[in-house]
């Protein structure tokens, strides 16, 4: 911080002399950098040094600018304060303002010595403007805190020309004064014959306020003052039925309410402000922003997932210096899961044997633990469902179920009942028709019986085919039908030979007979759309 104490130079301490400045510098002396008038008072010297150690003494003689270096000085001043510094070996001293018999410029000599008594002497280190100079008088803005109800501030002062001799002062009228209020606020204004000038603004922000003046008289400039906004209380009011929800997920949520401002005791709409909502304590989420209409309101929607606590609050930006921006609301919202049947696949093989796959998604928020999956059967797929078996699995997790008992024909599905206690719905999968046609051989029979040893026996019958849906058999031709023989006193069968049967479904194949056992036709190896079939056993005594 600039320390300047100055007064009027006295008789002492202004001597007009003859004194002789010695020409010789020392190298080890201090470094005269510059001198000149203040910018403040044009009548004060500054006198800018680099040094090591300290300064002991500055001595400034005055002479008229264009005068010779040998010419004696009109004044002496010896009287330094050091009033600025940049680091321990750079600052800058100055002095009481200097009284002249005459204005204009003088060129400035300076002796500086350290205290070590090392001295440098610098001629025409730089020039004092001893002139009428333009100042600012009782510059002020009001308010320097201006609210977000009353935000015109007016800056107004006073420009008078000094006489530095007499330190009397007199008005600048018609004078152009550059304005600064605020970041966003400049202007220009003219002094009255009185000098004096007045300037209104609406300030958008704060900022620095200061006046210039830039003429035919030079340069003035007015001490800067900061306007500091004073930012108003605020608060998120919202509406009853928006302070929590309770929802089912993918449902979409609208948090409502009103942003208000503090006037003394009343609180006030505010409107045209930017809020947001997010996930609380959360930087890097998805928030949903909005912006206050003309009564403050503001209604922020997004879709939830899982149970989270919201946060209305102030997005980051825009900085606004009328309002504090800290106020904040929490918004509970818990999510009822759902769930689906992603994958439901379901295979009937030839034996009426069922294969079940499945999988089961969570939707909404993710609840860690298994699931009870009923797999259900219904002959007509809209009444009757019964449940054939329960799955236990774990959420979007495949589960199979291998040869459970099937049907001919039928529908069947998948059902989650849900959980009340972990809050998630159940669902159903779409149901799936699976069937194959019936076959069977009708007459199976093997012949003669008895039959002696080595003679033929003829195993004959009908093959047929009951498509799904119908109650009538129908003959089956062009399909290959097995012939089985079990040995009296065995359990195995043995497959003796093929046969294919006629247009009809009929057919025969004879064999020769060995020993007595059962003979049976079976057919057993249909396509995906039939079951297997097979006749009825017949025993054969051979003699």
């Amino acid at each position: 911080m600039r320390r300047i104490i100055r007064g009027l130079v006295t008789a002492g301490a202004v001597l007009v002399s003859t004194l002789a400045i010695p020409g010789t510098a020392h190298a080890a002396g201090p470094n005269v950098v510059e001198a000149r008038s203040d910018q403040a008072d044009w009548s004060v010297i500054d006198v800018r040094l680099n040094y090591s150690g300290g300064i002991d003494k500055i001595t400034a003689m005055l002479r008229p600018a264009g005068s010779s270096e040998s010419d004696p000085p009109v004044a002496t001043v010896t009287e330094f304060e050091q009033t600025y510094s940049t680091s321990q070996w750079d600052g800058v001293w100055s002095s009481p303002p200097v009284q002249l018999d005459t204005l204009g410029d003088y060129a400035i000599d300076i002796e500086a010595t350290n205290t070590a008594g090392e001295t440098t002497v610098k001629k025409n280190a730089g020039t004092l403007r001893y002139r009428k100079q333009p100042v600012f008088g009782d510059f002020s803005v009001t308010p320097t805190t201006p609210t977000i109800e009353n935000k015109t501030v007016t800056a107004e002062g006073d420009l008078v020309v000094r006489d530095p001799s007499t330190r009397e002062t007199e008005p600048l009228p018609g004078a152009t004064v550059d304005l600064r209020l605020g970041q966003d606020g400049e202007t220009t204004t003219v002094t009255d014959e009185a000098g004096h000038f007045s300037v209104s603004h609406e300030l958008t922000t704060g900022g620095w306020a200061w006046a210039e003046y830039r003429g035919d008289l030079g340069y003035a400039t007015a001490p800067w003052t900061d306007i500091t906004p004073q930012a108003a209380p605020t608060r998120f009011v919202l509406d009853p039925d928006a302070r929590r929800f309770h929802v089912t997920a993918g449902s979409r949520i609208a948090v409502t309410g009103r942003l208000e401002y503090q006037s003394g005791t009343e609180w006030k709409p505010l409107a045209g402000i930017p809020v947001e909502m997010d996930h609380k304590d959360c930087t890097t989420c998805s928030p949903v922003e909005a912006t206050t209409d003309a009564n403050g309101r503001f209604s922020l929607v997004t879709s939830p997932y899982g149970r989270s606590v919201y946060e209305v609050a102030f997005p980051p930006y825009p900085h606004n210096p009328w309002i504090q921006r800290t106020a904040s609301v929490d918004v509970p919202v818990y999510v009822t899961a759902t769930t689906q049947f992603t994958e439901f696949t379901a295979r009937l093989d030839e034996y009426a044997r069922l294969e079940i796959t499945g999988i089961l998604r969570q939707v909404g928020r993710y609840t860690d633990g298994g699931a009870n999956v009923d797999i259900q059967y219904s002959a007509d797929g809209r009444t009757g469902w019964t449940t054939k078996k329960t799955v236990r699995t774990r959420f979007d997790s495949q589960f199979i179920v291998e040869e459970l008992p099937g049907y001919t024909d039928g529908y069947w599905r998948l059902r989650y009942a849900g959980s009340a206690a972990k809050d998630i719905k159940g669902s159903v999968s779409a149901s799936l028709r699976r069937n194959r046609a019936e076959t069977r051989i009708k007459d199976a029979n093997a012949s003669p019986e008895p039959v002696h040893k080595g003679r033929t026996i003829t195993v004959k019958g009908v093959l047929q085919e009951r498509l799904p849906g119908t109650a009538t058999w129908k003959a089956y031709g062009g399909k290959k039908v097995q012939i089985l023989f079990r040995p009296k006193g065995e359990d195995t069968w043995y497959l003796m030979g093929s046969v294919t049967s006629q247009s009809n479904g009929s057919f025969g194949k004879g064999f020769t007979a060995h020993e007595d056992g059962t003979w049976v036709p079976v057919f057993l190896e249909p396509d995906s759309r039939h079951f297997v079939g097979s006749g009825a056993e017949d025993y054969v005594d051979v003699r």
